[in-house]
């Protein structure tokens, strides 16, 4: 038997407020979204009482507290999208991801302790690099290296993560997520994506972004945000899940390294030229073989080398030197590894701010983020 919709949210709103901030008494209060009512499981996507998710459109400063409250299919939705400094904390369960730029920006990650992707993908949370957006914070030291590419279609980020940074087992190899699924429901049920980096916003507010996918697991990660206005080909196609970064979002990040680029739109996901002919490749499930193509590196210019600490949070620090995490699990086995060879030109840059941070990372939020930042 499932739980109530009422009982459901107001479980919900328990775990919000226990970690709330004491410094943000201020902050906006969280109304929850009204009660569903629908009372029954339906199992037609699509259906009635059963939204898709990537229909439902929002302004960022109109989210209802649950997108997806229906108790249908395998909702409801397990954590919340109306989230600000109250719900700031290593135990948030916000699912509203904000993808801006190279120094601001979230991913997903599972809600428990070591986590597996495969299990929690339905119900995973935003993990950011900055405090400004009520979600868990990404330790300082857990991305060790990264390439952000802005294109004339879409945006997107492949790097390399410990896992545990996003709460996933260390061994965990990863998985696809993006805003469709099999039930078109999503995964995350109910997540949705925000940006002020894409061609739709201008570059302040944040809009929505209705096509987007990333992988995760692996020590790595990639993320694209696709430009509403652009829609053929699809370059946020999820039908390549088996396949990872390498193929999906083919990059020249490197470990170690932190770059941001403009970049020429990849070669569609699948087709490939062979003999002078244009093929199509349809990936079977299970994977008992791989493509028959090797994934083309567009090719980028204008980019920019930070260090770490132009973009993110300083790493701790021991008399032994760095403790950036650098992680050392196995490789994913969907093959979500970025590319190894460089394009384009580097130069050294001042720090990139998308967000102002002054007043953001005050006295008493350290104080109450200093524990948890740490792995």
């Amino acid at each position: 038997m499932f739980p109530s919709p009422s009982l459901l949210i107001a479980t919900a709103l328990a775990g919000v407020h226990s970690f709330a901030l004491a410094s943000a008494a201020e902050a906006p209060i969280i109304t929850p979204a009204p009660t569903p009512t629908i009372e029954k499981r339906q199992g037609v996507a699509g259906g009635p009482g059963t939204p898709i998710l990537s229909t439902l459109h929002y302004a960022y400063t109109d989210l209802p507290y649950q997108v997806y409250p229906f108790q249908v299919l395998r909702g409801p939705q397990f954590g919340f999208n109306q989230c600000n400094s109250t719900t700031l904390g290593q135990n948030s369960n916000c699912q509203t991801l904000v993808f801006n730029g190279p120094d601001d920006f979230c991913l997903w990650g599972s809600p428990d302790t070591n986590g597996l992707i495969g299990n929690v993908e339905a119900k995973v949370v935003a993990y950011c690099t900055k405090p400004y957006h009520g979600t868990r914070l990404i330790p300082p030291g857990a991305i060790t290296g990264l390439q952000w590419t802005k294109t004339s279609a879409y945006i997107q980020v492949v790097g390399f993560i410990n896992n545990t940074g996003i709460g996933l087992d260390p061994t965990d190899s990863g998985g696809e997520l993006d805003p469709h699924g099999a039930d078109l429901q999503g995964n995350p049920l109910g997540g949705v994506v925000f940006s002020n980096g894409t061609a739709d916003s201008d570059g302040h507010t944040l809009t929505q972004v209705f096509n987007w996918n990333t992988f995760v697991g692996g020590n790595q990660f990639c993320f694209k945000a696709c430009y509403n206005s652009i829609t053929d080909p699809d370059y946020c196609e999820n039908r390549y899940d088996l396949v990872g970064c390498s193929y999906n979002m083919p990059s020249a990040a490197k470990d170690g390294e932190f770059t941001e680029c403009d970049g020429d739109l990849q070669e569609v996901v699948g087709v490939y030229t062979s003999n002078g002919q244009t093929l199509t490749w349809s990936m079977p499930d299970p994977l008992t073989t791989t493509p028959p193509y090797t994934p083309v590196i567009p090719s980028s210019s204008n980019c920019k080398t930070y260090q770490s600490t132009d973009l993110f949070l300083a790493a701790p620090t021991s008399a032994g030197g760095s403790a950036a995490v650098t992680g050392g699990a196995s490789a994913s086995k969907s093959g979500s590894g970025a590319g190894a060879s460089t394009t384009g030109k580097s130069s050294s840059a001042s720090p990139v701010v998308h967000v102002p941070f002054a007043g953001i990372l005050a006295a008493g939020v350290f104080a109450v983020l200093g524990g948890a930042l740490v792995l």
